[in-house]
């Protein structure tokens, strides 16, 4: 179960990274893998059950806290958007009755799109201390390795987060996105993988200073 967990979870964050790239994968499979993605979110759900049931019991500590804020967060993103990607949609739901309310749904499911990029990359990040616990288990020379790799990627990730407007589009300074239909396809993937790094970093260091906390009984 807990490797069907994390297949999931990547399956999900490779899904949205081509979610992004709408005009570049064309618009038939852009419907395709939105709807997957929200399957997958479904059968995530299914699978953690035992921690929603739980939501409400037990102690609320401070890393359960921020998970459970990034998680409702998710969660509402995760069902606005498919509800304003079916009403834009051209292909696969044409069948459906259309309400004229599509430049709403335009901004809806592009503000959703890239603040729901930076919080399931956060929410990513917030399961990554297992491996990192472990690289403390191997040799110094390794870890070394790990963690300069690690801080180049974040550098090179901040950039590609400005390179690619992601804070002009969260913050709806463009209504237009621009792709570049001249350069390879793999260096979007690319930069758009690696504008997710900083902030999986992000969730890893909030959860472990939390965690931290909770031992001190600060």
């Amino acid at each position: 179960m807990k490797k069907a967990r994390v297949i999931i979870d990547f399956a999900m964050m490779m899904m949205l990274i081509m979610l992004m790239a709408y005009s570049l994968i064309g618009e038939t499979l852009h419907e395709i893998v939105g709807t997957l993605i929200f399957a997958l979110f479904i059968v995530h759900h299914i699978i953690n059950r035992k921690w929603t049931s739980a939501l409400f019991k037990g102690k609320d500590k401070p890393v359960r806290i921020f998970q459970t804020v990034i998680n409702a967060m998710i969660f509402i993103v995760m069902m606005l958007q498919p509800v304003s990607g079916i009403l834009l949609s051209k292909h696969l739901f044409t069948f459906l009755p259309m309400l004229n309310i599509t430049p709403q749904a335009r901004t809806i499911h592009m503000l959703l799109s890239y603040w729901g990029f930076v919080l399931m990359s956060i929410h990513a990040g917030t399961h990554l201390s297992p491996i990192f616990n472990k690289l403390k288990k191997q040799k110094k020379g390794l870890q070394i390795i790990v963690y300069t790799i690690a801080a180049i990627w974040v550098v090179y990730g901040c950039y590609a987060f400005f390179k690619r407007d992601i804070p002009i589009y969260m913050f709806m300074r463009s209504m237009f996105v621009y792709f570049d239909f001249s350069e390879p396809r793999v260096c979007f993937f690319l930069d758009y993988i690696s504008a997710a790094v900083p902030f999986m970093i992000l969730g890893l260091i909030i959860v472990k200073k939390l965690t931290k906390r909770k031992i001190d009984g600060v």
